[in-house]
């Protein structure tokens, strides 16, 4: 069962997110932030407690935390910075911090991905509207900035439903889960691993090669497997040596396993190869378009300058030299 403790600091963290996000002075801002970070506090608190003895030390869980702040408190900045260019920049610390948490997670693809899909194309979007927009010449918070400048759009709702987001995530660390689940998971999850390395037969061979120098081959039984998984983490192979010996079998730990992006890079190769195909015309479409911006608005910064000069535009100088 959710403790009350956990939705009584998400609500606090949301009210001072709401006080934040609506232009105040600076003692009630500093009231907000110190009624946010309690909430965050004590948020983590109740999480980091209902975890522990999950982790072999406590290294992951304090990493962990620290990381968490880290993009709250990055996360807060984004939304609340007057300055849009900082935005980007705390967006880029929130990106960072969350691939830091995936590696903690032993999900390294999900974090090289995420940071090269948010930091680097993603952001590259934000910086050429930026560009594009109108900035103010003074504070933003002063009266002659615009009004998506100073005037954030519902905020209560939408912190609202960031508060049903964290919520209900945030229940899922504290759903009752048995013993017997989780053995099974683990079980599932090596038998897959086994099935993967089975498909990839030069990282096979070259996990046998570790455990035994003396291997040159791995052979397939006669049912035309490579690997036999065994009842427990370990699998069987039948291998090869270099004393021209009758192929034997040879048992391989699980430290033998592929890591996850060896398994996410096969699967992407092996079994969506239609999508991978698709996000890298979308991802070169996408390219194109921000050159096509960047290449515009450069004509138009130079038409300018040839307008204050007194001199013709490119494109009247281009039809006066055709005609």
């Amino acid at each position: 069962m959710v403790p009350i403790s956990f939705y009584a600091a998400c609500a606090m963290a949301s009210v001072g997110l709401l006080i934040l996000l609506k232009p105040r002075n600076g003692t009630a801002r500093f009231g907000a932030s110190a009624l946010a970070l309690s909430g965050l506090a004590l948020a983590l608190a109740t999480v980091a407690r209902a975890v522990d003895g999950a982790a072999e030390s406590p290294l992951p869980i304090a990493a962990m935390s620290l990381c968490a702040l880290v993009a709250c408190f990055a996360g807060v900045r984004v939304i609340t910075h007057p300055r849009p260019v900082y935005c980007a920049l705390y967006f880029v610390l929130v990106v960072v911090s969350t691939a830091a948490m995936y590696v903690l997670l032993r999900a390294e693809f999900m974090a090289f991905s995420l940071i090269i899909v948010y930091a680097g194309a993603i952001l590259i979007t934000y910086l050429f509207v930026l560009m594009l927009a109108q900035q103010s010449p003074t504070d933003t918070h002063g009266a002659e900035a615009v009004n998506y400048d100073r005037i954030p759009r519902e905020p209560a709702s939408a912190v609202f439903a960031g508060l049903v987001v964290v919520a209900v995530l945030g229940s899922a660390v504290f759903a009752p889960r048995s013993a017997a689940i989780a053995q099974m998971d683990q079980a599932n999850a090596v038998r897959r691993g086994w099935d993967d390395l089975s498909r990839m037969p030069d990282l096979l061979l070259a996990r046998a090669k570790a455990i035994d120098p003396t291997v040159v081959a791995v052979q397939a039984d006669e049912h035309g497997r490579r690997l036999r998984a065994g009842s427990g983490s370990s699998a069987t192979v039948l291998v090869s040596r270099t004393d021209g010996a009758a192929p034997a079998a040879m048992e391989l730990p699980a430290s033998a396993l592929p890591d996850n992006t060896s398994r996410v890079g096969m699967a992407l190769v092996s079994r969506f190869p239609i999508s991978l195909e698709l996000a890298g015309v979308l991802l070169l479409m996408a390219m194109l378009g921000a050159v096509v911006l960047a290449r515009r608005q450069a004509d138009i910064a130079d038409d300018e300058r040839r307008a204050h000069a007194g001199l013709p535009r490119h494109h009247d100088h281009a039809q006066g030299g055709g005609a």
